[in-house]
């Protein structure tokens, strides 16, 4: 399939994963006409302006369209992808969760036809939130998963790769559960222990606190909205994550209380590989 049938894409969704797409569209795709849709004008705006074909429009401008991304918070998702749904067209609607089970299962529910959703998400972002912040950059420095559900058709699934594959992103392909499973262990984990310990960031410690602290509590940092539907729409694998850890560090606490480090020295040097194979493949 080739990428000059990309002629008309809709964006929904104008933070920073939405104008980071549409900085990739401006890179790869810029013959192609684009219309952003935004809660907030000013960002749609700033958006638009970043692709050549870039245009602000509603839900109902995008009917005709191509392909159609949804970069919302993931608590507007289900509606989003309802709506466009319903437009006139064929258009493929890939939307950029981080928890697909229930967006999957609220979209099936609403009794639309899904053959042309096709649930996704970029591992990419960070703590900055915004389209000040975008860059087509963050697009392509992760795979992008797609998670397509039994109702997905093939075309669709298919028209998803080439497109994504078109803005140079590496694609993925997972069942909803186990994306979840691995986001809750990931991403949604690493949030949650961010937010516990940021507990600990009393007022008369705060210059005494080291970059450990810093480096691991950073991730508060992060937009508590966004992060409050996460760990919502991800409760139960995020529950089932943190029951695991739990476990993990009562293991690791008993074995400071060894009289010998053999076991804890052994157990750290095993995580300590761990972690330079990770940043080894980066």
């Amino acid at each position: 399939m080739e990428k000059r049938i990309f002629q008309r894409i809709g964006l929904v969704g104008a933070g920073l994963i939405g104008g980071s797409i549409a900085a990739a569209l401006a890179r790869r795709i810029a013959d192609a006409a684009l219309i952003v849709h935004d809660a907030s004008p000013g960002n749609a705006a700033y958006v638009a302006e970043r692709h050549p074909g870039g245009s602000v429009g509603g839900i109902t401008d995008m009917a005709g369209c191509d392909a159609i991304f949804v970069a919302t918070p993931i608590a507007a998702i289900p509606s989003q992808v309802e709506a466009l749904l319903a437009l006139e067209g064929e258009a493929v609607i890939i939307d950029t969760g981080s928890a697909k089970a229930e967006i999957v299962a609220a979209i099936a529910a609403s009794g639309v036809d899904t053959a042309c959703f096709v649930p996704g998400h970029p591992l990419a972002g960070g703590i900055s939130t915004g389209p000040g912040h975008s860059t087509p950059d963050i697009l392509t420095a992760r795979p992008f998963v797609l998670t397509p559900s039994e109702a997905t058709a093939p075309e669709a699934l298919a028209t998803a790769h080439t497109l994504l594959e078109t803005l140079g992103a590496r694609v993925v392909e997972m069942e909803a559960a186990a994306h979840d499973r691995l986001l809750a262990r990931g991403s949604h984990l690493p949030h949650l222990i961010a937010f516990a310990l940021a507990e600990f960031a009393e007022e008369d410690v705060r210059d005494l606190l080291p970059a450990s602290f810093r480096g691991i509590a950073t991730f508060a940092a992060s937009d508590p909205e966004m992060w409050a539907d996460i760990f919502r729409a991800n409760r139960e694998g995020l529950a089932e994550a943190l029951e695991t850890f739990k476990k993990r560090l009562d293991l690791i606490a008993a074995m400071a209380d060894e009289p010998t480090p053999g076991s804890l020295l052994e157990t750290l040097e095993t995580a300590k590989a761990r972690i330079d194979a990770l940043e080894n493949d980066a």
